[in-house]
């Protein structure tokens, strides 16, 4: 069960969330139809024709529900999906909570519509050893390769980033394994077939819960600070009051719908809800810890 839903959530959470959000909009630009953006990343290691079959359900329900298409553009990186709303070629952005803090630096305009809400309501990542390991930091376990399962969350791999940066290219490399989940990469650190593994907090808990024995032969050998939570964000303007309304009602009640109950699980989330009061500090933290990567001369020529 915990592999399905793992191998679900990395697709789910990045595609079908706005999909569904559509249903309850009714004054788009062309009346017709509400373009979603989302960056390439959110798909790692998802094939194409995976994605097809995941949304095409979702679409036709939007469809029943309001009427409404849904259109869904993937775009390179976050900056380019923030340039994508600027000029209204999409109307609503999916982002991680770091890309959005990122993108929020140069589009102040651009406004949180609501954010998910994860299990355990930690957006945060795990560097894990075997309790018996000697290792008190990342450069302890030397030339040995910290494993990935499908799927790696772009924080847990934004996290190692920052844990590498100051060590040698060849120390602590990172090996994703296509093949294996979160559980089995958990798996292989109990056997002592891997060193270490790096996996999102919600994955961490959920092996706990189903293998309690083993989660006894783990150690955290490090975490990250919490993340702030995916956001699903739009340009201030862009849609009207009205639009913004329903939108926001209908995401927040998803959940208790008859429709909704099945899709919040597909999607290992608890539901959606207001955006915090501290979300605007929590971004500015995390763009502290973690400060915006530098783009190329020729996009910032375009502000």
């Amino acid at each position: 069960m915990v592999k399905t839903r793992l191998v679900a959530i990395s697709v789910a959470m990045t595609v079908l969330l706005p999909v569904f959000a559509a249903r309850s909009t009714a004054t788009e630009p062309d009346g017709h139809s509400l373009n979603v953006g989302m960056v390439k990343g959110m798909f790692r290691d998802v094939q194409p024709a995976l994605l097809q079959v995941f949304s095409r359900p979702f679409r036709e329900l939007m469809l029943q529900q309001s009427g409404y298409t849904g259109e869904i553009t993937i775009l390179p990186d976050a900056f380019q999906l923030a340039d994508s709303l600027k000029n209204r070629q999409c109307h609503l952005g999916v982002f991680h909570g770091f890309e959005f803090a990122w993108v929020k630096q140069r589009h102040p305009d651009l406004e949180p519509l609501v954010v998910t809400v994860p299990p355990g309501r930690k957006v945060q990542a795990c560097l894990v050893v075997h309790k018996d390991h000697q290792a008190k930091t990342l450069s302890d376990i030397g030339d040995e390769c910290v494993i990935l399962p499908r799927g790696t969350k772009s924080h847990c791999l934004l996290f190692l980033e920052k844990l590498r940066s100051n060590l040698s290219p060849q120390r602590a490399m990172p090996k994703t394994l296509i093949n294996k989940t979160a559980e089995d990469v958990l798996n292989s650190v109990v056997s002592c077939e891997s060193c270490c593994c790096l996996v999102d907090a919600a994955a961490l808990a959920g092996y706990q819960a189903l293998h309690p024995g083993a989660y006894k032969q783990l150690r955290v050998l490090s975490e990250s600070e919490s993340f702030p939570q995916s956001v699903i964000a739009y340009r201030k303007g862009d849609l009207s009051d009205t639009a913004v309304a329903k939108l926001k009602a209908g995401l927040l009640q998803a959940h208790r719908s008859p429709a909704g109950r099945p899709l919040m699980m597909l999607w290992n989330l608890k539901g959606f809800e207001e955006v915090p009061a501290d979300y605007p500090s929590q971004l500015d933290a995390i763009s502290k810890s973690y400060p915006a990567p530098e783009l190329p001369l020729r996009e910032q020529a375009t502000d």
